[in-house]
């Protein structure tokens, strides 16, 4: 009997070490897998920030670049102020493409000083059509950024009937 208890200890011992090495590599293997998770998902986190980052600092740059723009972008367009000229102007165009007008200035649309401005105005003129398509073109190229919003041209006996509505922009 003393024999099979010798083998049996002999036996056990080792066994009951390696079982619990076994469970020990487990549980660290484990906790390692997770560990790595965690370090792979703050290494995805450290690589977006430093892109943001790196964004960031960019965008830094080409705002100073945009500065040096922003006082010669608000020289393109006129301030509230000038567009008491605007239909003077406008007239003026017409009538050195023979063609007669009326210029009306409406209701503008302004949120802040800041931002672009909306005026809403209305054309009423007559005249030939070659005058007519000149006074657009001569617009188009002209000092003034403006929207049509309607465009209607009747025929008059000789000549055409213009009614126009639009916007024009402002700082």
């Amino acid at each position: 009997m003393n024999f099979r208890k010798r083998l049996l200890v002999i036996i056990t011992v080792p066994l009951g070490v390696c079982l619990t090495l076994i469970l020990a590599l487990f549980f660290v293997g484990s906790d390692m897998s997770k560990k790595t998770s965690q370090i792979e998902k703050l290494r995805g986190d450290l690589l977006f920030q430093t892109g943001l980052t790196d964004s960031l600092a960019i965008l830094n740059q080409q705002a100073e670049t945009a500065k040096s723009y922003e006082a010669t972008l608000q020289n393109i367009l006129p301030s509230r102020d000038q567009l008491i000229a605007f239909p003077k102007n406008i007239v003026s165009i017409a009538k050195q493409n023979k063609f007669n007008l009326n210029t009306t200035l409406g209701q503008g649309e302004y949120q802040d000083s800041e931002e672009l401005q909306q005026t809403n105005f209305t054309i009423s003129g007559q005249g030939s059509f070659e005058g007519f398509v000149v006074f657009l073109k001569t617009l188009e190229n002209g000092q003034y950024f403006i929207k049509f919003k309607t465009i209607d041209i009747a025929k008059q006996e000789k000549d055409f009937g213009l009614l126009m509505t639009g916007g024009v922009f402002s700082f």
